[in-house]
This record gives structure tokens, C-alpha cells and sequence, in this order.
């Protein structure tokens, strides 16, 4: 009994010391954004911010555009995770429900494609946006995130669609549906738990880029992340403008995460398998 309980509380403590690490870094950013520039230093350092400073916040959505980039990175988050649904609800179907040779290989060699680094395809998409004008623009961006969405939102997508029996699919078959109809009126609406949280990852991956962001776009489709890492130079390090910018690009998505969270652990743990 006695070794029962103990292991209890070894299982919790380390749930706390796991907890902890993992918030840490978020409460860090979110009270060095209010701490005045004076207190980012004193030893020993300031935990919490005994007077909240709301200047650095100000200062950068009046004078550094911030409230442009984040129009920016709404649009082309939301726009490649709706483009990335849409042609993953398509693949997905029919991997799952035609019979094909080489099905599995084929399903591999889509995840594959998303274990490729971005840095790879950097020069071959700035090459061939150059040509189609489709530099700094959202659609071009929409476009690249819309290449390492895909792969990872089908596998995802594919797992969520084999909980759903074939048989519903015949029944609907037999009374006169159309195979496109099957999936738009009845897999789909079976799956939008499944859709959700594969649309929170898409718009997850394309938030957080940086590579994409920075190198096919310049002042007009910028995303959050480029006049962020801005604010660390060569030889000017703008700490409080920093964490002020960050505070802002990871409010959005803190909020997304909480009201979105038993979707996204239902897809990290059910949807995710695939066989």
C-alpha cells in the first residue's frame, strides 16, 4: 500500500516538474513584455512585474505595423489550412475507401514528403513565384505553406476517415448519392471532429513559419515572425519590443489551443495512426 501511494506521488510530482517546464517559457514572455527595459536584467532576476509596463505593446502596434502583419498572418494561416482541407478531404477519400495498388507506399511517401526540411524547396518555389508574380503576395504564400500542410494533413485526415465504416458509405451509394456526395454530405460531417483538429495543426505549422515568410516575401505579405526576429540584430537587441511582439503573435494561438484542445489530442492520438 504504502509503495502504491509513493509511486502516485512520484507519478505526480513529476507531472508538475513537466507542467512547469512546458509553461515556463509562456509565462516568461507574457511578464517580460510588461516589466519596464530596466528590470529584463537585475539579478536576481524579477519573476513578476511588481508595476506592468503596457508602453512596449503600445509602442509597437502604433509604430511597427504590427496590427498589418497580423492581418498578414491571418490571412495566409487560415487561407493554406482551408486550401490544405480541402484537396487533403480529397486524397484522404480516396485512399481510404478506392482500392489502389501500392496504396500504403503511396500514403508514405506523403508523410515522407513532410519530413523534408523547408529550407530545401526555398530556391526552387522563389524561382518559380519570381516568374508568376507571385512573390511577396498572400496567395503565393498561401501556396507554400500549402506544400508541407498537405502531406501531414492527409495522413492526418486518412486515420479519422478509416473510423468511418464503408458501409455507410454503400448505404448512401444505394440511395442514389454520388461518390462526391458520400463525401461532402455524409463522411465529412462524420469526420469534422477529425477536420478540426487537422485544420488547428495547418494553421499551427503556418503561424509559426518563419523560412517561408522571410524569404518569399518582403514588406506586403510579411507574417509575424519576420519584424519579430527584426528586433534581435547584428549589433541593436530590442529585448522589450521582442517579447512584446512575441506576447502578441502567441496570444491568438494560446487561445486557439485552449478552446481547440480535445480536438487536438484526439488528432495526436486517434487520427494520427495510420495503417
Amino acid at each position: 500500500m504504502r509503495s502504491h501511494v509513493t509511486t502516485k506521488v512520484a507519478i505526480y510530482i513529476f507531472l508538475v516538474v513537466v507542467s512547469v517546464t512546458a509553461v515556463f517559457p509562456i509565462y516568461w514572455l507574457f511578464s517580460s513584455a510588461l516589466k519596464p527595459a530596466k528590470d529584463l536584467w537585475t539579478v536576481p532576476p524579477s519573476f513578476f512585474p511588481l508595476q506592468p509596463d503596457f508602453s512596449h505593446l503600445v509602442q509597437i502596434i502604433r509604430e511597427r505595423e504590427f496590427p498589418k502583419y497580423l492581418f498578414n498572418s491571418l490571412v495566409v494561416s487560415l487561407g493554406s489550412a482551408a486550401v490544405s482541407l480541402f484537396l487533403d478531404a480529397l486524397v484522404a477519400y480516396s485512399l481510404t475507401r478506392y482500392p489502389m495498388r501500392g496504396r500504403k507506399q503511396i500514403a508514405f511517401w506523403l508523410i515522407s514528403l513532410r519530413m523534408m526540411p523547408p529550407i530545401v524547396v526555398i530556391l526552387p518555389l522563389y524561382i518559380f513565384f519570381t516568374r508568376l508574380g507571385l512573390i511577396d503576395s498572400h496567395l503565393g504564400l498561401v501556396l507554400a505553406h500549402v506544400t508541407f500542410n498537405l502531406p501531414f494533413a492527409s495522413w492526418m485526415l486518412a486515420g479519422f476517415f478509416r473510423e468511418i465504416p464503408k458501409e455507410i458509405d454503400e448505404a448512401a451509394l444505394l440511395d442514389g448519392c454520388t461518390p462526391v456526395g458520400v463525401l461532402f454530405r455524409i463522411v465529412l460531417p462524420l469526420a469534422a471532429g477529425g477536420i478540426t483538429a487537422t485544420g488547428v495543426f495547418c494553421v499551427l505549422w503556418s503561424w509559426n513559419d518563419f523560412i517561408f515568410s522571410f524569404s518569399l516575401t518582403s514588406t506586403k505579405a510579411a507574417t509575424l515572425p519576420v519584424p519579430i526576429s527584426g528586433f534581435l540584430r547584428d549589433y541593436v537587441w530590442e529585448w522589450s519590443a521582442f517579447y512584446a511582439g512575441g506576447s502578441i503573435a502567441a496570444i491568438p494561438i494560446v487561445l486557439l489551443a485552449i478552446f481547440a484542445q480535445r480536438y487536438l489530442v484526439r488528432g495526436m492520438t486517434l487520427g494520427a495512426v495510420s495503417s
